[in-house]
């Protein structure tokens, strides 16, 4: 009888928890994001509405407000009635109100509010998100239900006819991948970055039961220490003392180009050979790359010896990855996750953007504000306590990825296990332009101090003009976000933060060798009605307006060049405006400022800046935007998240670049147009031989005002990481020497054919074992109808397609394709990788 009436109780609480979801679902505010035209070619626009639907049981007073974020929103919509206004309030930061006439919403009922932008609609990301509605007594409505439109590849295709946007259809993906073919194993580079050179001796030993001894040179102890660490990390066998130990040695020898090594396995001997600690370091990596996925999952019982000999080097000295954790933040762990990622593939410089104007990142202790204040996002009407959440970071101070800091021992942390993998930490702090969060924080530092009296603190670190009503935009979006140069205390400001940063690195035994200034996208209309630059012009009548941000850039120079610290920067800092064109400026082109050459869109005419700064005199790394920005999104299908600003940028995008002919580098415009690989030879300017000598290196990008978790990252970043490491180790691909461009395309087919068997059979399998496993983007199957049987085919041989009959999403455990199926308009296609990481939807209509 207990167990009857226990029972009954369970049911009823069940059912109360049911009825009580089932009224919170009810009384709720819904609000829907509707697409109803999209224009895809010139003049682009598209029209789309907010759906209001008011659930919650009380009708909806006049004077509420709905606050969104759009990266992609049209300052200037236009509305289709003129009883609402959206404004602009900052970034992506917008208000959406109505009047008094028509704001009330009693229950029940819709309320729809159409606009118009002159944008196009790329991307089911790029719609209105983080919608915060406020009632008219200042109360945030706690249960919005939110739900956008979203485009299948489909809807695209037919918004896109008539403009040359490429649509990756499931039948144009099954073209692109058509030429791919599953090679052996054996007849395949080991790993990736592809060695120099490198030859198979024999079959590969599996090792299961033996012992191992890594013993090496003195000179080489750190990379010993750090081999045994990773190999008893991962290894762990019951010695048999009968087995043959295996012996790892490495050992200095002279003769070896600058980070450069060999590898050589025969039997259960390894030698590995250098003439300096990088280049032990990268063998040690290629002798861990060798190893089977099976030996990164927990602790594995087996050793894997292919009998091989490799000889290998690095193409450029400086092998780069750029995150930026301003926009939004990433831990610390997931920091480490990424340097992990880098070692193994053999970068060597982790260029960390630390503050931007929607957050700043680091302690600085004798600016408390500024993680106090500047590292903080959510909710306010007026920033008084923390800035906006920008980006759709949410309601609630101190959420990640909105709000986050580093304090400085953590950030020793990073620059501490950087090191241990030979990776130089560059960090950024950007002036003046994108410092947004700084420029607030010491705004409340001003307040604070003004409230004490103690007026001669308050200006002490102040970077703004408070009388400065220049107008200007920034290509973010922000009219405050650009310091006042004409100020003494900016530059306290700066030295007092480098000062800091220096002494971080000092307390972990490194040096800062390197730091990055910023200084790009400087608004224009900048200080054009400051009176403080008005008395500084005054006073220093040698100078003009247009001369102060080089009067900026060069007095930083002179502070960091004292602290015997390289300046870097943008391509901006290096570059002037001359009768209507950017060039480089000489006046700053014997000071060494290493400069990153980022601007590159395919088809805007800056594509050959990173050769004309070389041969202008300045040390640059080619870190172009249309080639090696994972913000950007990785294909035109609309389920992808990121950045079109610069096109798309694909696994192949970024493998098919050449740096020493970087004309090579595209096939198409930013727009989907042909790229004519001989016209843009005549057009670009040629390396000479001191502008070759100035091509440090290559560096790859991300962005993070579309990431919003470190599981995002990951998926933004794999695959074309590994293209982007390719290219960083190797340099110009061997196609790129062929005679003809028909020779050219038929070399970079087989080319590609290898690289994409490297990716899909050897590195994906590691990666998702490699710290618990990394999270990976998958291209959808290629499909194409032929004679009324359906083929499928994956963008990376060792990917596994599984479909269904039913219109059911396929799963991990669903059926397998390995031949052609009679077509049914409900079958459905994913790809997968061995662990079960899936693909979008792939499915033919009609």
């Amino acid at each position: 009888m207990k167990r009857i009436l226990l029972l009954i109780s369970m049911i009823c609480f069940s059912l109360s928890i049911a009825c009580t979801a089932q009224n919170q679902a009810e009384k709720s505010l819904k609000i829907e994001w509707d697409l109803v035209e999209n224009k895809l070619s010139e003049p682009y626009s598209h029209q789309a509405k907010f759906i209001i639907e008011n659930q919650s049981g009380e009708a909806i007073q006049p004077g509420w407000k709905l606050y969104f974020n759009s990266i992609f929103f049209d300052l200037n919509a236009q509305l289709k009635s003129p009883d609402y206004e959206i404004k602009h309030l900052a970034g992506d930061f917008f208000v959406l109100t109505g009047s008094e006439a028509v704001g009330l919403i009693p229950v029940g009922e819709k309320l729809e509010i159409e606009y118009l932008s002159r944008n196009p609609h790329f991307k089911n990301s790029h719609a209105p998100d983080g919608l915060i509605f406020t009632l008219a007594d200042g109360s945030i409505a706690s249960n919005l239900r939110y739900q956008k439109h979203e485009m299948s590849v489909w809807a695209l295709e037919k918004y896109a006819a008539g403009s040359p946007l490429p649509v990756p259809t499931p039948a144009i993906l099954f073209s692109q991948n058509e030429s791919l073919k599953e090679l052996s194993i054996e007849d395949i580079p080991p790993f990736v970055p592809t060695p120099h050179s490198w030859s198979r001796q024999g079959e590969t030993i599996q090792v299961t039961q033996a012992g191992l001894a890594v013993v090496g040179d003195k000179v080489f102890a750190e990379t010993a220490t750090y081999l045994t660490k990773q190999i008893k990390a991962h290894y762990n066998p019951d010695v048999d003392r009968a087995e043959k130990p295996v012996q790892i040695r490495i050992s200095r020898k002279e003769g070896f180009p600058s980070e450069g090594y060999s590898l050589e396995i025969r039997d259960r001997r390894v030698l590995i050979l250098a003439s300096d600690e990088k280049g032990a370091f990268y063998g040690v990596q290629s002798f861990l790359a060798l190893q089977s996925a099976d030996f990164w999952d927990g602790l594995s019982n087996q050793l894997t010896l292919p009998q091989i000999s490799i000889s290998d080097h690095p193409a450029y000295p400086y092998r780069g990855f750029f995150l930026d954790v301003g926009r939004n933040f990433m831990p610390k762990d997931e920091i480490f996750r990424l340097l992990d990622l880098m070692a193994l593939y053999k970068l060597n410089t982790f260029h960390f953007h630390l503050a931007n104007d929607e957050g700043w990142r680091l302690e600085v202790k004798a600016l408390p504000e500024l993680s106090e204040y500047a590292s903080q996002r959510g909710f306010s009407d007026n920033e008084t306590d923390f800035l906006w959440p920008f980006y759709a970071s949410g309601v609630e101070k101190g959420q990640s990825p909105g709000s986050g800091f580093y304090t400085q021992e953590e950030f020793r942390e990073i620059l501490l296990y950087a090191a241990e993998r030979k990776i130089e930490v560059i960090p950024e702090i950007g002036f003046p332009a994108h410092s947004r969060a700084a420029i607030k924080a010491m705004e409340k530092r001003y307040e604070r101090f003004s409230q004490l009296g103690e007026i001669e603190k308050a200006e002490e670190f102040r970077l703004i003009d408070p009388n400065d009503n220049s107008p200007y935009l920034s290509a973010q979006n922000f009219r405050d976000n650009t310091i006042c140069v004409c100020r003494e205390s900016v530059y306290k400001f700066f030295e007092t933060v480098v000062s800091e940063i220096k002494a971080v690195y000092e307390d972990a035994g490194l040096s800062l060798k390197t730091f990055h200034t910023g200084g790009d996208e400087v608004p224009h209309g900048v200080w054009e009605n400051s009176p403080l630059c008005e008395q500084f012009l005054k006073d220093n009548k040698s100078m003009t307006k247009a001369g102060l941000g080089d009067y900026f850039r060069s007095r930083i120079g002179y502070f960091l060049k004292r602290e015997g610290i390289q300046q870097a920067g943008w391509e901006e800092i290096g570059q002037k405006l001359e009768g209507g064109e950017v060039i480089p400026n000489s006046d700053f082109s014997d000071r060494s400022w290493q400069l990153y050459a980022w601007n590159a869109v395919a088809g805007w005419g800056g594509e050959d800046m990173a050769y004309r700064l070389a041969n202008a005199g300045y040390p640059v790394v080619i870190s172009s935007s249309a080639n090696y920005y994972f913000d950007l999104s990785s294909s035109w299908d609309p389920r992808d998240p990121g950045h079109t600003w610069s096109g798309v940028t694909s696994l192949f995008n970024t493998w098919q670049t050449v740096p020493g002919k970087f004309y090579l580098s595209h096939d198409e415009t930013v727009e989907g147009k042909p790229w004519d690989w001989e016209e843009a030879e005549q057009s670009f300017e040629k390396l000479t031989e001191r502008g070759k000598e100035n091509i440090l290196g290559i560096q790859g990008q991300i962005w993070t005002e579309t990431v919003k978790s470190p599981e995002m990252l990951e998926s933004y970043l794999l695959p074309r990481f590994l293209a982007l490491t390719e290219r960083a180790w190797v340099g110009d691909p061997n196609w790129s020497e062929a005679s003809t461009i028909r020779e050219k395309l038929e070399m970079r087919e087989l080319e590609w054919n290898i690289f994409a068997n490297q990716v899909g059979q050897i590195e994906l399998p590691k990666l998702e074992k490699i710290n618990g496993g990394y999270e990976i983007s998958i291209s959808p199957p290629g499909l194409q109808l032929r004679e009324g049987m359906v083929y499928a085919n994956t963008e990376l041989p060792g990917l596994i397609i599984r479909f269904t009959t039913d219109g059911s999403e396929p799963t991990a455990e669903s059926s397998l394709y390995s031949e052609p199926i009679p077509f049914s308009e409900k079958l459905r296609f994913k790809a997968f990788t061995k662990s079960g990481q899936g693909s979008h939807l792939s499915w033919l209509e009609n």
